[in-house]
């Protein structure tokens, strides 16, 4: 296994500190967000059997996104209207700081392969050409990017100490331990959690949410 493997796939999350509402919050820093595009999330034409698409299946998304165990890597988010309604059903990737507009996906046999190539990059520590049964579903929507690089634009300090400790393993929120009002034993180690579904989902399956 190489480094970029261990760095991007396996090891454990990395958390910023932002100040909010007088606060003091630690966010999960992750390598991308895949957004999905649903009728059922907004005025959008993505899932809308009327109009020629096939209805966007929300729970085989979700299914492959908790069953693959990268909540710490990649969220995962229904939104409403992405734009392109020409070529829905649509999906946008965003990943280690590249956009990847997936169109026409209009056949649930599509969806475990999108999960597939983001495993792929994520142990290849880098973006990569799509497998051929997703190639003819991906387009160029952004322009590209000016040629001086990346460049950070808000807070970027990142803690890999305590601030792990206070993080929901679950729904990766901020939870202050002596006010917690769930928390469960594992392994020596105490979990603290934001609610009841949460210490349950853990408790039904920890090593979904132990690194």
């Amino acid at each position: 296994m190489s480094a970029e493997e261990i760095s991007f796939h396996t090891s454990p999350p990395r958390t910023v500190k932002v100040h909010a509402r007088g606060e003091d919050f630690r966010i999960v820093q992750l390598v991308g967000n895949l957004l999905v595009c649903s009728r059922a999330h907004g005025n959008c034409c993505c899932g809308w059997t009327e109009k020629g698409r096939a209805p966007v299946n929300l729970d085989l998304y979700q299914q492959e996104w908790e069953r693959r165990r990268i909540r710490n890597k990649v969220h995962l988010s229904f939104t409403g209207c992405l734009g392109p309604c020409a070529v829905g059903n649509n999906v946008l990737l965003q990943i280690f700081g590249r956009s990847i507009w997936f169109k026409d996906l209009n056949d649930d046999a599509l969806i475990p392969p999108i999960f597939d190539y983001i495993e792929t990059m994520l142990r290849a520590g880098r973006v990569i050409a799509p497998p051929t049964q997703l190639a003819s579903h991906i387009y160029e929507r952004y322009l590209p990017p000016p040629e001086e690089g990346y460049e950070a634009l808000g807070t970027g300090t990142t803690e890999d100490g305590g601030g792990l400790e206070r993080l929901d393993p679950v729904c990766l929120m901020d939870v202050d331990p002596a006010t917690a009002r769930w928390q469960s034993e594992y392994e020596g180690r105490t979990y603290y959690f934001c609610a009841p579904g949460c210490k349950k989902a853990f408790d039904r399956e920890p090593t979904a949410y132990v690194s």
